[in-house]
């Protein structure tokens, strides 16, 4: 209750008092009395008069105090909702970054290790052009585009189906590393929208570049392309 609402009811109170001390001037006379029995007599009617209107007064300022608090509670349960949701959303919003965080930390762990694959030298010893893993994937897609041909991607593809070679155990470990990356990957989805998401679309489309040559010597099927394919809009 406001301080002008209790002023009001304070200014109330003592009119009511004053309008019923002048109503028993008016109607008794205001000479000061020594009996008992007319003391006794004034205080049944100030009595019986206030009681019923305070009572009344008192029981509604209780009334108006109970929906007060029962609408200070329903604005704190509103508050406290609000902040609960908040809280869930900013915990949801950091679980989602730590994962991801994770996630990204996984694959850049993936393509370190497929960075060393795509420096192995795959050309013959004492060869004049030294001809690494990442040379012949950018054939490959070369090739793929422009339809052409080459004798060295041709032999690339061709030894890396000869076991024990190095360029057969090249490619392995290139195709068991991306389908690492894909199994990771599949993970993505639900944190697409996190920070960590650049980072991790750039890693798809790099390991992207490589799908044309594990398809050329038969390491993975056309599904893996696509799923790379859907990571982001480049290759759609």
């Amino acid at each position: 209750m406001n301080r002008r609402t209790l002023i009001a009811a304070l200014v109330f109170a003592v009119l009511l008092i004053a309008a019923v001390a002048l109503s028993y001037i008016a109607q008794f006379g205001g000479q000061q009395s020594t009996d008992q029995e007319i003391w006794g007599q004034f205080g049944d009617y100030f009595a019986g008069l206030l009681n019923p209107p305070f009572s009344l007064i008192a029981f509604l300022a209780l009334m108006y105090s109970l929906v007060l608090q029962r609408e200070e509670a329903q604005r704190n349960q509103a508050r406290f909702e609000s902040q609960h949701t908040i809280a869930m959303k900013e915990l949801e919003d950091y679980a989602k970054e730590k994962l991801a965080s994770e996630l990204l930390a996984v694959l850049k762990d993936i393509d370190q290790r497929l960075d060393v694959v795509r420096k192995t030298v795959v050309s013959p010893t004492g060869a004049a052009t030294q001809l690494t893993v990442a040379l012949m994937v950018a054939e490959g897609n070369r090739l793929r585009a422009s339809g052409a041909s080459s004798p060295s991607y041709s032999s690339f593809v061709g030894i890396a189906s000869e076991s024990g070679t190095v360029v057969e155990a090249a490619v392995r470990d290139m195709a068991t590393l991306v389908a690492e990356m894909k199994d990771v990957l599949e993970q993505f989805s639900q944190y697409r929208g996190t920070a960590q998401a650049p980072l991790i679309v750039y890693y798809a489309n790099k390991t992207y570049q490589m799908l044309t040559a594990l398809e050329d010597v038969g390491a993975v099927d056309h599904t893996t392309r696509e799923f790379f394919a859907t990571v982001s809009d480049k290759h759609h």
